[in-house]
């Protein structure tokens, strides 16, 4: 993750970003001196940081050297649930994004996925409310998981009884889910760390509508 950068930093990386919008190549140190009314030197140098910072790539001693760096969309990836077949966590899945890091503690690896059916009714997770899911956080028992079984997501309270897991539903008219813990199509894909309530259901369900419940 990218160091906070200061103004003058901003402003070279903004002269970089436009030359290449407009020129479709990076722009030569000259060309950014010419901009900031600077010399050379002063150029490198502020390159040089924001390489260290990872705001850009820069190859010193290399005609127009520069290269931006893809920056990593703001929020966290929400995950609809995608049909059969379909990988879960593929890019084509993510149904939006949300920016939470500021709400929530967990990894940069944070996702969202949404509550499909009412498997989790007595854990007060409804149809249309948004999990917060940390794929770093330690797994431990009694904690709510998003897992694969099987290829399809499901969310579910965790408890491992040694060899095997069961998955356990907060509604009695399911079953557990039952698997080894080395069946090739189970997977922990992350804990529940947080959650944001839907008023709005209508509007959730409107969106899923393509997507299957689990």
């Amino acid at each position: 993750m990218a160091s906070a950068l200061t103004k003058a930093q901003e402003r070279v990386l903004t002269i970089v970003r436009e030359y290449i919008e407009e020129n479709h190549l990076p722009p030569t140190l000259s060309e950014i001196a010419e901009k900031l009314k600077v010399n050379v030197n002063a150029v490198r140098a502020h390159l040089l940081v924001l390489h260290r910072k990872q705001a850009l790539r820069y190859i010193p001693n290399t005609s127009r050297g520069i290269e931006l760096v893809p920056q990593r969309p703001k929020g966290i990836p929400i995950y609809g649930y995608a049909p059969a077949g379909h990988p879960f966590m593929s890019q084509e899945n993510i149904v939006d994004t949300f920016e939470v890091q500021k709400y929530v503690s967990g990894s940069d690896d944070l996702f969202g996925v949404y509550v499909r059916g009412d498997s989790m009714k007595d854990a007060q997770l409804a149809t249309g409310d948004l999990l917060f899911v940390d794929p770093k956080r330690e797994v431990q028992n009694g904690v709510i998981v998003v897992a694969l079984v099987e290829g399809e997501p499901t969310i579910k309270w965790f408890y491992r009884e040694g060899s095997m897991v069961r998955l356990v539903p907060a509604n009695k008219k399911y079953q557990p889910i039952v698997v080894s813990r080395h069946d090739e199509n189970f997977k922990v894909l992350g804990v529940v760390v947080g959650m944001m309530r839907a008023l709005d259901k209508q509007r959730i369900d409107s969106m899923m509508k393509y997507r299957r419940a689990s």
